[in-house]
């Protein structure tokens, strides 16, 4: 009998062990599946954050709302404005081919990026380049000049080499041109709005193509090809869409201080 009593106790304690094994096994494996869902909620968040890499020299899709402000109040209306996309041809610009990053791609990408917004504006826009071909900067500035535009802009990626510690957005004026300057130092400032942290200012720059254009004009370099933040920006079609947003916001701003409109004669530059 007592022997039968240690049995039938024996039998319920393993009984008991392997009913609180089974739920600490499906409480770990609760824990674990939880967990798991958490992390790959955060990766997709962290993922969800990052822009989607932009797509080379293919026309770009910004956002077409216009903000309130001169871009939606038809300031730009019927102007023509000539947008320069730097490079081109054998003339690659500026690389980092680890990223596959070419210059002559994205200045053209910006082009149509900045093209799009101010169309969407009312602006018209003459591309001196509208595929990968090499134009020497006299014509770039001739076809700007006979088309009569009242405004160019020049596109780039900037660089200095042994330099990784500069970073930023920048704009250039030929020296002398009190329009000029005053056209990079609005855009300067949209840049900046982008990038809050870029401490640069508008510069003067003996750049051919601003000194043979007769209407104001500006270069603007979009980021530094030899800054890893930078080129981490350039990368994205978000930053992209918002320089892009940013120069068109510029050229509003300036031509709304300037009083100038279809029908006026360009300020000389």
């Amino acid at each position: 009998m007592v022997r039968q009593r240690q049995a039938f106790f024996l039998a319920v304690s393993a009984r008991r062990l392997v009913f609180l094994a089974s739920v600490f096994i499906c409480c770990f494996c609760l824990g674990a599946l939880l967990g798991a869902f958490e992390l790959l909620g955060g990766s997709f968040a962290l993922l969800k954050g990052l822009g989607r890499p932009a797509t080379g020299s293919g026309p770009g899709q910004p956002v077409l709302e216009l903000p309130p402000g001169p871009l939606a109040n038809g300031v730009l209306k019927d102007l023509l404005i000539v947008l320069d996309p730097g490079h081109g041809g054998a003339d690659r610009g500026v690389c980092h081919f680890p990223d596959d990053l070419i210059e002559k791609e994205i200045n053209l990408d910006m082009a149509n990026r900045v093209r799009a917004v101010l169309e969407a504006a009312g602006a018209r826009v003459l591309l001196t380049r509208a595929d990968d071909v090499f134009l020497s900067l006299d014509d770039r500035a001739r076809a700007a000049n006979e088309a009569g535009a009242h405004l160019f802009l020049s596109l780039h990626v900037n660089r200095i080499p042994g330099h990784p510690e500069c970073f930023g957005a920048q704009t250039f004026y030929f020296p002398g041109s009190t329009q000029g300057e005053r056209l990079a130092s609005i855009i300067q400032e949209e840049l900046i709005k982008v990038d809050p942290e870029n401490y640069r200012d508008p510069l003067p720059g003996s750049y051919r193509v601003l000194r043979l254009t007769t209407m104001p004009g500006a270069l603007v370099e979009i980021g530094f090809m030899t800054n890893a933040r930078d080129r981490e920006l350039i990368a994205t079609e978000a930053y992209r869409d918002r320089i892009a947003r940013a120069i068109a916001a510029g050229v509003a701003r300036y031509v709304a201080e300037q009083g100038l409109t279809a029908g006026k004669d360009q300020t000389p530059s």
